[in-house]
């Protein structure tokens, strides 16, 4: 499992070389932080010169996050299609209800009053209807990958799909939900792999070969279906 500094909000991979001798910052293209370091480097140092360059993090990320293409933006107007899981549901735009947002099983109802607020709520309904789904989906690929997570976790990521956090924590992107189950699939199996191998390497892509086959063809796919949904970018990584 990685080593990982959690500092001002931010998540930092730590990646210790013996040929390193000074400290390096760099911000890949999916918007992963990673912190290149001496193996004996003390984590109060790294802590502390990392802690000198969070304005320069923020400002990468927030450019990197700004020339990012842009998915559709939703109007939240009656007959309007929302994906869960890659199946695609109308809303419908009503007066009166007692909540913001509901889904009755066939279509999405939104009150007319929550429309500014709309993004809020949907988000906050991707959440709290897709957590056991992901959950689910992870516990099917566990033996497969020989990884289990302490637990798994779906909030916002910016324009992450998917993250490997410390103590084995698994963090998904409320976006995700959005897409076809085998694309959420792909990034589960990713981040579980990430639980044995940290790093993008030869020894990752092979471990991830091994479980998903087919797992460049998946991700070619969800490159392309992830500007054809809302909230979504193709900076999305």
């Amino acid at each position: 499992m990685s080593e990982a500094l959690h500092l001002g909000g931010l998540a930092f991979e730590v990646r210790r070389s013996a040929r390193r001798r000074t400290i390096a910052l760099t911000v890949d293209r999916g918007g992963e932080l990673v912190l290149h370091a001496p193996n004996h480097a003390p984590a109060d140092d790294l802590e502390r010169w990392t802690r000198g360059k969070l304005v320069w993090v923020h400002r990468k990320l927030a450019l990197k996050e700004q020339s990012a293409p842009k998915g559709k933006a939703p109007e939240f107007v009656s007959g309007e299609g929302f994906s869960y899981l890659g199946r695609s549901y109308r809303l419908a735009v009503v007066d009166r209800q007692e909540i913001p947002l509901k889904f009755d099983g066939w279509r999405f109802v939104l009150r007319r009053d929550a429309r500014a607020d709309g993004t809020e709520f949907f988000q906050r309904w991707y959440i709290e209807a897709g957590s056991p789904d992901v959950a689910r989906r992870t516990a099917l690929f566990t033996t497969r990958v020989a990884a289990t997570p302490a637990r798994t976790e779906v909030r916002d990521l910016g324009f992450r799909w998917g993250s490997c956090g410390k103590n084995g924590v698994l963090y998904f992107n409320w976006r995700l939900l959005q897409l076809p189950l085998r694309l959420v699939d792909y990034v589960v199996c990713h981040e579980l792999v990430h639980l044995r191998e940290p790093h993008h390497g030869k020894a990752f892509a092979a471990l991830l070969d091994r479980v998903q086959p087919d797992w460049q063809v998946r991700k070619d796919e969800l490159a392309k279906k992830a500007l054809a949904i809302h909230w979504c970018g193709a900076g999305m990584g």
